[in-house]
C-alpha cells in the first residue's frame, strides 16, 4: 500500500512536533508500524495506524487537529486486540499467574514501564510484545524445568 501524500506528511511532522528526532521516528516506524520509511512498499494501513497511535500515546492521548484518543480507536479497528489479549491470559494462566500479577507484568520495568498500567490498556503492538515475553519466560521456564 502506498501512503496518501498527506498520511506521509502525517508520519513526519507529528514526531517533529512532539520533538522525536529522524533517527528516533525511523526507530519507531520499523518497531511499531513495520516500515522502514513512508515511501517503503511494504508500509501498511494498519501500520501506519499503528505509529500515529504510538504517538498519540505518547503525547497524552491526543494529537493536534485530532479528537482525544482517536488513533487509539483506529489502530483498535485496524489491529483487533481481544484475541492477542485472550492468548496473554492463557499463557499467564499457564504460567499460574494471577490477573493482577499479569497486569504488574505489563507496568514492570521489562515490559512497558508503567507506560500501560494493565493489560486492557495495551495497544496492539505491546499486547504483542507482552505475548512474546510471556512465552519466552514459559519457555525458560519449561528448559530449567527440564534441566533440574
Amino acid at each position: 500500500m502506498n501512503l496518501s501524500r498527506k498520511q506521509k506528511m502525517l508520519l513526519h511532522t507529528v514526531p517533529a512536533a512532539m520533538g522525536i528526532d529522524d533517527h528516533e521516528r525511523r526507530l519507531i516506524q520499523r518497531n511499531v508500524g513495520g516500515f522502514h520509511s513512508a515511501a517503503d512498499k511494504t508500509c501498511t494501513r494498519e501500520g501506519f495506524i499503528a505509529c500515529l497511535a504510538f504517538y498519540e500515546d505518547r503525547a497524552g492521548g491526543s494529537l493536534a487537529g485530532f479528537t482525544a484518543g482517536y488513533w487509539r480507536g483506529e489502530d483498535r479497528k485496524a489491529n483487533p486486540t481481544d484475541a492477542i489479549a485472550w492468548r496473554c491470559r492463557q499463557e499467564a494462566q499457564a504460567m499460574g499467574l494471577a490477573a493482577d500479577q499479569l497486569d504488574a507484568f505489563v507496568a514492570g520495568p521489562h515490559m512497558s514501564r508503567g507506560a500501560y498500567a494493565t493489560l486492557a490498556d495495551c495497544p496492539a503492538y505491546w499486547l504483542r510484545k507482552v505475548l512474546e515475553g510471556l512465552k519466552a519466560i514459559r519457555r525458560r521456564r519449561m528448559r530449567e524445568a527440564g534441566a533440574a
